[in-house]
């Protein structure tokens, strides 16, 4: 495991891990603790106002046994006001630190496994299930296990006031076991049929809204809505049973607590005329049921809630127990990076099922080289790429960074010397500085502005109306074409990478846009190696070296003049341009 990886869940349960956080509740549970004690004694001070100073008439003892109960009231009301203080902010150090881990994760996953799995999945388990998990936190800490440690002490209580009612409380105690081996396996089954469903639904509503444009562009709405409907009637079919069940325990439960109650009301009363129990006592053990059942319907309604929150607690922990992680372990440091790249007879397939894309492929790119690889579409160009970033890894043959193997350089120090500048570039919402600067987040203004100036953006920046605070809206959609790749290019300048990949980065602009980023390109590549994937054959006429791809294989390599000048695949590309 690499050493910034983030340690999974292994082997652990929900409520394991949530002990686990203990050390964040300590504070809370303390003040929670006295909150409980200070409200433990009101059966018994019931009991001796009935029983001595009702009997004995006298209402000073009275007014004394009040001031006590008032007195105990606030501290009750004090601590948990305290409590409640500490709870707010510890519960969510818990759950930022979760999903910092789980969102930490994602960043070390396979490219194989987030080709395979819909954004939508991701997200359900980012935002959905961590919430699930929040409430089960909260519900345990504010509610559960306080309940159970008040009614614990009560029992204790009414048993030291008389011990016949411990007898009459315990008659309870079989109605959970009950209600556990006849709800609790449908329920959880339901929870997880619930879960799939909406991962289902949310994955496939994500792919629709991020292609909207293509949607409305083939007029497809219908048919993007019916297949929502399905998704949706399936996840409503399935809430439908999981309320069902859920609703179905509560009243079974209601009718049997309520039951419990009119029968343990009737047994203390034949107890006070047998004179085994005193009507202080009985007095006591009827205002104390409430809070002697209220366990059964917390813990029934934690339980459901628990098994929503155990379901999202086992989807997150299939993310972050997965072994689909980039198999990169080295910690082998380049030093200051040259930029030399070697591929030393690389062999690439997607998975076992798939012809390869890249076969016995070898070159070397010295440092500062300027290399362009050209070819048909699916000739395995973008691949080279991803495999000398360390996005896939060779399924033959081993590639060279500055004469070091790959898999023993530290691959993410070696990203910090790389930038890419692609067709269609992403940027981030937010603002036009925030997008130059994710190049370089400790870069001054004035070096953001040098880096606008050499990508030939700074002009229609100055002319927006906010300037470098100017919105670009979800993935620069306000920006065009030409204005986006000079924002990349703005944000790879200022990264001042030791190599450059240029992705087809002008094949989708107009005349005036690819002059003006050409231009930025040729400043961007000096002195730095650069690795052009090129559509448009008339964008790498200066490039030192062009190897020819077909099919995964080097047909061809050698300077523009040289492959112009002869027979074979690259004239057949300019033939076909032309």
């Amino acid at each position: 495991m690499h050493a910034d990886e983030p340690i999974g869940l292994e082997r652990q349960s929900l409520i394991a891990y949530i002990w686990g956080q203990k050390k964040h509740l300590w504070l809370y549970a303390f003040f929670r603790v006295i909150s409980i004690l200070a409200i433990t004694p009101f059966p018994l001070i019931t009991q001796r106002i009935v029983d001595q100073s009702v009997a004995n008439r006298d209402l000073n003892e009275v007014w004394y046994y009040t001031g006590i109960s008032l007195a105990l009231l606030v501290v009750h009301l004090v601590s948990m006001k305290v409590a409640v203080r500490f709870l707010a902010v510890d519960v969510q150090l818990i759950l930022r630190e979760l999903r910092s881990r789980l969102f930490h994760k994602l960043n070390f996953m396979h490219f194989r496994f987030l080709d395979s799995v819909q954004t939508g999945r991701l997200l359900s388990k980012y935002t959905f299930d961590t919430n699930n998990i929040e409430f089960t936190l909260i519900l345990i800490v504010t509610a559960v296990l306080p309940e159970l440690f008040r009614s614990f002490l009560l029992i204790a209580m009414l048993t030291y006031i008389n011990a016949w009612l411990l007898l009459i409380v315990a008659v309870c105690v079989p109605i959970f076991a009950i209600v556990r081996h006849y709800y609790f396996k449908p329920i959880e089954a339901s929870n997880h049929a619930v879960r799939l469903a909406r991962e289902d639904m949310a994955g496939q509503a994500n792919e629709f809204i991020s292609a909207i444009k293509l949607v409305r562009g083939y007029g497809q709405e219908k048919q993007a809505r019916q297949q929502m409907d399905l998704l949706s009637d399936a996840y409503s079919d399935e809430r439908v049973d999981q309320m069902r069940l859920n609703q179905g325990l509560g009243y079974i439960l209601f009718t049997a607590v309520s039951a419990l109650s009119i029968v343990a009301v009737a047994a203390c009363a034949w107890l006070v005329i047998e004179d085994k129990l005193t009507l202080g006592a009985m007095v006591a053990l009827v205002a104390s049921l409430p809070i002697c059942f209220q366990p059964i319907f917390m813990i029934t309604q934690f339980s459901m809630q628990y098994l929503l929150g155990a379901e999202s607690f086992r989807s997150i922990k299939e993310l972050m127990d997965s072994g689909y992680v980039e198999a990169w372990q080295g910690t082998q440091l380049v030093g200051e990076v040259a930029g030399q790249i070697e591929f030393n007879h690389v062999s690439f397939a997607y998975d076992e099922r798939t012809p390869e894309v890249i076969r016995d492929f070898s070159t070397t790119i010295k440092a500062g080289e300027h290399v362009a690889f050209v070819g048909p579409s699916g000739s395995g160009k973008s691949t080279l790429v991803s495999l000398m970033l360390g996005f896939y890894a060779a399924t033959e043959g081993e590639i060279h960074v500055d004469g070091v193997p790959q898999n023993a350089i530290d691959i993410r120090q070696f990203r910090l010397n790389c930038a890419i500048v692609m067709q269609d570039n992403l940027l981030l919402s937010g603002t036009l500085l925030d997008n130059i600067r994710f190049g370089r987040p400790s870069a001054s203004i004035e070096e953001v502005h040098e880096a606008a100036l050499n990508a030939n953006a700074l002009e229609f920046i100055e002319e927006l109306p906010d300037g470098f605070d100017t919105k670009v809206g979800e993935r620069g959609v306000s920006l065009s074409g030409g204005q986006r790749q000079r924002i990349a290019i703005a944000r790879a300048l200022l990264r001042n990478p030791k190599v450059l990949i240029l992705d087809e980065a002008t094949s989708a602009l107009d005349y005036e846009s690819e002059r003006l980023v050409q231009e930025a390109f040729e400043r961007l590549a000096q002195g730095r190696t650069t690795i052009t994937i090129a559509h448009r054959l008339s964008t790498i006429r200066n490039a030192d070296r062009i190897i020819v791809l077909k099919k995964g294989k080097k047909v061809s390599e050698g300077t523009w003049d040289e492959l112009a000048s002869q027979e074979g695949a690259f004239m057949d590309l300019l033939n076909a341009q032309s």
